[in-house]
């Protein structure tokens, strides 16, 4: 059974703001329903996902008062534990990028325990993990000491950061436009052994659109870099930044002999794939995007 909690959003204007700002601080309603984030928490007895005042030794006090979405209040999280809560962004606009933000604190017994995102694009019939992966455009902003894989093969937040993180989780909006939405989901899980640890906290969830992203880029001169050249199997695919609706249509390698061998399909403008499992040898990546085509000589040597 679900318990929805509408998030009610501000509607602000920064610097680099495309169009409007969507902030859910959990603290109850504070603007229109129309700009209202949908949360979802399921009430089961084993979830400890809980909107309230933390009252922890870390734990001790949100972002911005009075409430944050937190594994319990006032417990340490238990054990076997697997928890989870969800929301989902509906495009507006068909470019740029959408920035997701929010802060957090994390009190996890390191390689054991972790909270990891995922996304799903087909209603939530399947997710992905948001690390390490060719369709998020960027995640940062937490300390990298605090990511590794835990026994189940998730890579997750794991371990112990007292301080508030602003964290980043980014796409493309003009991929994200072939999707009715994208749903985002936030998981805690917990092994066998006691560790008498409070968990993961968040606060301070925003949604925008960015025209100017806010990591370091270098600006693109060409319409399209492929790299590395040679390669030893991971090639990142990037086109030029447009003001507009803006996609890779189709992608195909393609070996000496001329034969299909991967395609991809309505894929973001920064992409990369891994082609490790092929033999060393010369291909040719075939890419059009709605603006141009072009065919890139690879060459996998390991």
């Amino acid at each position: 059974m679900k318990n929805q909690l509408i998030s009610y959003l501000f509607c602000l204007l920064p610097i680099f703001s495309y169009s409007q700002d969507y902030f859910q601080y959990f603290d109850g309603a504070d603007t229109l329903p129309d700009y209202s984030i949908l949360i979802e928490i399921d009430t089961t007895a084993f979830n400890i996902w809980q909107v309230g005042s933390p009252q922890k030794e870390i734990f001790n006090s949100p972002s911005t008062s009075p409430n944050v979405m937190v594994t319990d209040t006032i417990n340490y999280y238990p054990v076997n534990n697997v928890s989870s809560f969800q929301y989902t962004i509906v495009p507006w606009t068909t470019w740029g990028i959408l920035a997701l933000q929010w802060t957090q604190k994390l009190d996890m017994d390191f390689g054991k325990d972790g909270g990891f995102l995922e996304f799903s694009n087909d209603g939530g019939v399947n997710w992905q993990n948001i690390f390490d992966n060719p369709y998020v455009y960027s995640i940062y902003g937490f300390d990298e000491s605090n990511l590794d894989t835990i026994a189940s093969g998730e890579e997750v937040f794991t371990g112990v950061d007292s301080t508030w993180r602003d964290i980043w989780l980014c796409y493309d909006m003009s991929w994200m436009a072939y999707y009715d939405s994208i749903m985002v989901r936030h998981t805690f899980v917990s092994d066998s052994i006691e560790g008498n640890n409070e968990g993961w906290m968040i606060d301070n969830l925003l949604a925008h659109i960015t025209i100017i992203h806010t990591v370091d880029e270098v600006a693109q001169e060409k319409y399209l870099k492929v790299s590395p050249n040679p390669t030893t199997g991971r090639v990142n695919i990037s086109t030029k930044k447009l003001n507009e609706f803006h996609i890779i249509e189709r992608m195909e390698l393609v070996n000496s002999a001329g034969d299909v061998l991967e395609a991809w399909k309505n894929i973001p403008t920064k992409f990369f794939i891994d082609i490790n499992h092929h033999p060393d040898g010369l291909y040719y990546l075939k890419i059009q995007t709605n603006k141009k085509s072009e065919v890139v000589k690879i060459v996998l040597q390991r």
